[in-house]
Order: C-alpha cells, then structure tokens, then sequence
C-alpha cells in the first residue's frame, strides 16, 4: 500500500470519526451521564487523532510526495523502496 493509499484512508479515517463524535455528541445532549460525557471524550480524542495525521501530511506534503517519488523509482531499480526517507513511513493502522 502507497502513502498516497494511506493518506486516502486517513481522511476517510476522519470522516468516520467526525460522523462518530457527532453522533455522541447527540448521546450527550439527549442523555447526560457520565457514561455518555466518558464515550464523547473518547469520540473527540479519536477525531484529534486522526487530524492530527492528517494536518502532519499536510504540513510536509511536498516531502511525502518526493519520498513517495523517491520510492517508485527505487523500486524500478532495485525492487525494493528506498531506505532514505525525509519523512516517517506511514503505517496502515
């Protein structure tokens, strides 16, 4: 899987998440409750999360593109990605 498939996956990522911590939002709303007050921190602290993710790529967008660049052309030549990256190899989580 690419960075380019990882980023792709972060925003949906964070859709997602947006979708959940509103909906917990309205949980919260509706029924205030400890139980309900504990499940929308937890929805609120994924969404930052994933922002956060995703604000560091767009921060260094030009630097993932190159490395991703970087790895294509590497793979051409010798079969494997490049060892050298300027930024840090994003993992499927």
């Amino acid at each position: 899987m690419t960075d380019w498939d990882l980023i792709i996956e972060y925003i949906h990522n964070a859709m997602q998440a947006v979708d959940d911590a509103h909906d917990a939002s309205h949980g919260l709303r509706e029924n205030a409750t400890p139980e309900t007050f504990d499940a929308f921190r937890m929805k609120m602290a994924e969404l930052t999360d994933h922002l956060t993710k995703l604000q560091t790529v767009l921060n260094n967008e030009e630097a993932f593109a190159i490395d991703e660049l970087v790895d294509w052309i590497s793979k051409a030549y010798t079969g494997k990605p490049s060892d050298y990256r300027r930024t840090p190899r994003m993992e499927k989580e």
